[in-house]
């Protein structure tokens, strides 16, 4: 069963990534915001939400892992 902390990580991680990509494309920003401005926080927004996405994935392949290892170890008690 995948966690609603799962979900809610993708979901997160999305969001900063398509507000970030955005910015960048400069829908957000008023023209008087200098430029490097904009490339700052549009580039940091993307490289979190890519940060957030790759990090809910690989806790949510351990969480699995360690979901079938307690699993085997309560089977294996079971039948000793």
């Amino acid at each position: 069963m995948i966690s609603l902390f799962i979900y809610f990580g993708y979901a997160a991680g999305i969001i900063f990534f398509l507000i970030g990509l955005v910015m960048l494309s400069g829908f957000v920003f008023p023209k008087d915001i200098p430029a490097q401005l904009k490339y700052v926080m549009g580039i940091t927004l993307v490289l979190y939400g890519i940060y957030r996405v790759t990090s809910t994935y690989f806790k949510s392949k351990q969480d699995a892992r360690l979901a079938k290892k307690n699993d085997e170890n309560t089977k294996s008690n079971i039948l000793s």
